[in-house]
């Protein structure tokens, strides 16, 4: 049976191309297991942040630096990841983001050539939360909810915003919550 990862990452901007994770963190929307690391980003890599993301989820004032994770268990982090993602749904509040990032991060601390890159192993369709939101609540499609959004919408309190955990955590409720309104909208529609 698939199941649903609410993945998210905090990164060193938002190009795919050359930025890559400062935190990752998933949540399995059925058991609620956490994975959660801070992975080895290269004095390059970090040369090349965006100082504006940096400014966004605190990283020099949360000190993310101090638990960074080497380059093997990194590697073994990614992996691990990838295992339970094998095959299931990532999900996120902007889940094509993050499902490149985590590619780009895996490979950037792999140091691997492009003609080799990583396959992704979760399902081929990634699960939206925010176009998930906007359908419940029929928004124009045109004007997607971010993840602040979602959580007033939903009612979720996002204690932790712009950290990893924090906002898979919330991103989790929401796909909750969210499930919740349209099965129960779905129920009290007549048969037709």
């Amino acid at each position: 049976m698939t199941e649903l990862w609410v993945v998210d990452v905090e990164t060193t901007g938002l190009d795919r191309t050359r930025h890559v994770p400062v935190e990752v963190a998933a949540v399995n929307l059925k058991t609620g297991r956490e994975i959660y690391f801070v992975p080895f980003v290269t004095s390059e890599a970090l040369g090349n942040a965006d100082p504006e993301a940096l400014r966004i989820h605190r990283y020099y004032e949360r000190a993310l630096y101090r638990d960074k994770l080497a380059k093997t268990p990194t590697l073994n982090c990614y992996h691990d990841l990838f295992g339970v993602l094998e095959g299931n749904t990532l999900g996120g509040a902007n889940a094509r983001f993050d499902a490149d990032m985590l590619i780009a991060g895996y490979e950037n601390v792999r140091g691997a050539d492009t003609a080799t890159s990583r396959r992704e192993p979760w399902r081929y369709r990634v699960s939206d939360l925010s176009a998930y939101t906007a359908g419940v609540f029929a928004l124009d499609p045109a004007k997607i909810p971010g993840l602040a959004a979602c959580c007033e919408l939903l009612g979720v309190t996002n204690s932790a915003e712009h950290t990893a955990l924090g906002d898979a955590r919330a991103t989790a409720e929401c796909f909750r919550r969210a499930l919740k309104l349209a099965t129960n909208l779905r129920e009290a529609q007549p048969n037709a």
